[in-house]
């Protein structure tokens, strides 16, 4: 088990999206930058599967994540409740996502 620590290369390399509070002697992974969480409510189900009617509401919460020994910025969308979803990916792979969700969202637009 790490240490608890007083570096403050958090506080000085801190994202704008961070919504952390870095104060000193913080557990390390407690100091890594996050940004506050944006909730969005879903209906999910398994249409290849279940009725239509077995589509259950929910919601997942979505936040950016980066460790603060590291460049590299994740994005992270888990269930609020449960494990129904669980993704995280580099930002350029949710950006790869996002763009495929948009041509999806458009083509099945009336």
């Amino acid at each position: 088990m790490q240490e608890h620590t007083d570096d403050t290369a958090a506080l000085d390399a801190c994202p704008p999206w961070c919504g952390r509070d870095h104060r000193a002697g913080l557990h390390p992974d407690d100091q890594h930058h996050a940004s506050r969480p944006r909730r969005v409510a879903l209906v999910t189900g398994d249409p290849a599967l279940d009725p239509d009617d077995l589509a259950v509401p929910g919601a997942v919460v979505a936040r950016l994540f980066r460790r603060t020994d590291s460049e590299q910025t994740w994005l992270e969308v888990v269930s609020e409740e449960g494990r129904d979803v669980r993704m995280v990916a580099t930002l350029d792979s949710a950006g790869r996502l996002f763009a495929v969700l948009r041509d999806l969202l458009s083509a099945a637009s009336p």
